[in-house]
């Protein structure tokens, strides 16, 4: 069996999209017309993830300017989500290259045997991206204490020894990014207005691609314990 007919991420993408869009049409704050709502289900019946993620960028840039604010920003975390998805999907076609003949093993093993280093490189990738963020900011002027936390934080995952040990630092790095009170006013009345909004929206995606990946790890998952 190939691996990429044993997991198919493309399909479980699609899946997602479908519970967020379930949650985004319900949230009685957002008040889609009828002609929006189809248009974002109808994205969910198409079997590309590049068509889905073009489709919702362009519902991104007819409806960014609407009220309220909060739409805005929900749009933008999506958009984010399922750019980093179909940049995922690619990413893992190529991988599954090779292994075009795997061996049936219980879940665990399986998963650290054939994914575990699709998700381990994934992780490098974009942790590697946001030190070089951080160094290029050099946000020691900001905050030094704020800067100390953050590369302690990206050392961890780099040194991390094993994938668990390294996916556990990632969840850590969220729950820190997720205190958004606690990084603004770490950042507050220091450093060019312009700069910091640049640094903050880099690591808010930061923050969404690493809770992205570890959705997907849960799914892998639970899709090979059904199995």
């Amino acid at each position: 069996m190939k691996l990429i007919d044993k997991i198919n991420l493309k399909k479980i993408i699609f899946s997602l999209y479908k519970k967020d869009l379930f949650g985004l049409l319900n949230k009685q704050e957002f008040k889609f017309d009828e002609d929006q709502k189809n248009e974002l289900i109808a994205l969910g019946q198409t079997d590309d993830c590049k068509i889905l993620f073009e489709g919702i960028n362009n519902f991104f840039e007819k409806n960014i300017n609407n009220d309220p604010i909060e739409l805005s920003l929900m749009l933008t975390l999506i958009l984010q989500r399922y750019n980093y998805f179909y940049k995922a999907e690619m990413d893992w076609k190529e991988y599954c290259i090779n292994y075009e003949n795997i061996n049936q093993k219980d879940p665990g093993e399986f998963f650290l045997t054939y994914i575990s280093e699709f998700f381990d490189k994934q992780i490098d990738l974009y942790n590697n991206s946001y030190l070089e963020i951080v160094e290029d900011f050099n946000i020691e002027k900001w905050n030094q204490k704020f800067a100390n936390d953050i590369k302690i934080l990206i050392n961890n995952i780099s040194s991390s020894t094993d994938f668990q040990d390294k996916l556990l630092n990632c969840e850590k790095m969220v729950f820190f990014l997720q205190d958004t009170k606690n990084i603004y006013s770490s950042l507050e009345s220091v450093g060019l207005e312009n700069e910091k909004q640049q640094f903050l929206a880099h690591t808010n995606e930061l923050k969404i691609i690493f809770q992205s990946l570890n959705h997907l790890v849960n799914e892998i998952l639970k899709q090979l314990i059904v199995v």
